[in-house]
């Protein structure tokens, strides 16, 4: 009966460690920021649960605000380890998305790391273009970053003072985190979906119809399911059919 159980409970711990083998590894340019919502994320998971969070790159004091996203709050999910999701300030778009020291997968450009145990120097070996240091003179935290990705190395209170930067001292200090931030008022309008324009039975831009006043439309059509059918791929956004009277 022991060794029963015994080789019982040894085929239980076999394939719970094949169960944390197989675990996906994250890749994060399957998380659309400015495309995927809070909603989305609740609907993935409905114990999505809020958190408070450091702002690394802004003041203690909340002062400062980042206009790209919600401040000093976040959403954590069961489904995303080592990730915490903020939502653009005005809409339920997520823009921003801080990877905690329990991430490991891959950036948005496909460079693996595990955050568990990343230091300064490593980050510029792989983007060498970030050897700038950054850091609010309120902010506990340096940062290297292209205002997009953000690898923050905290500040050792311990020093009499943070400049001149010794730099030789906090390549060797861990990340403590990343931020990656998008502005999602400025994607939107440069991923506005506009709609094609039909002027006399020729193809013409939204500044064209500024040029027109009302009193010289005789008519307006609004294609929708039928706009792929007549205009192709063009009227995939929808048509807009505007014909002007006639001048005498």
């Amino acid at each position: 009966m022991k060794i029963y159980l015994t080789i019982i409970i040894l085929i239980s711990t076999i394939n719970l460690f094949g169960q944390k083998s197989e675990q996906k590894t994250i890749e994060l340019s399957e998380i659309k920021l400015c495309e995927l919502t809070l909603s989305e994320l609740k609907k993935q998971d409905e114990n999505l649960k809020e958190v408070e969070l450091i702002e690394m790159d802004l003041c203690s004091d909340g002062f400062v605000q980042d206009a790209r996203f919600e401040n000093r709050k976040g959403y954590i999910s069961i489904l995303y380890n080592g990730i915490i999701f903020q939502k653009d300030r005005d809409t339920d778009l997520i823009s921003k998305i801080r990877l905690t020291k329990d991430f490991k997968g891959k950036l948005p450009d496909g460079n693996f790391i595990d955050l568990s145990n990343l230091t300064a120097e490593k980050i510029l070996e792989k983007y060498p273009k970030f050897n700038t240091w950054n850091s609010r003179g309120c902010s506990d935290y340096w940062s290297l970053t292209d205002k997009s990705m953000y690898f923050y190395v905290a500040i050792d209170q311990t020093k009499e003072s943070r400049y001149p930067l010794d730099e030789k001292f906090y390549l060797t200090q861990a990340i403590e985190g990343i931020d990656i931030v998008s502005n999602c008022y400025e994607f939107t309008q440069k991923n506005k979906k506009e709609p094609l324009i039909i002027l006399n039975g020729k193809e013409v831009t939204k500044a064209e119809i500024e040029k027109y006043k009302p009193e010289d439309i005789e008519s307006v059509t609004v294609l929708k399911e039928s706009a792929i059918e007549k205009y192709g791929e063009k009227g995939k956004n929808g048509v807009i059919e505007i014909k002007t009277k006639s001048k005498k």
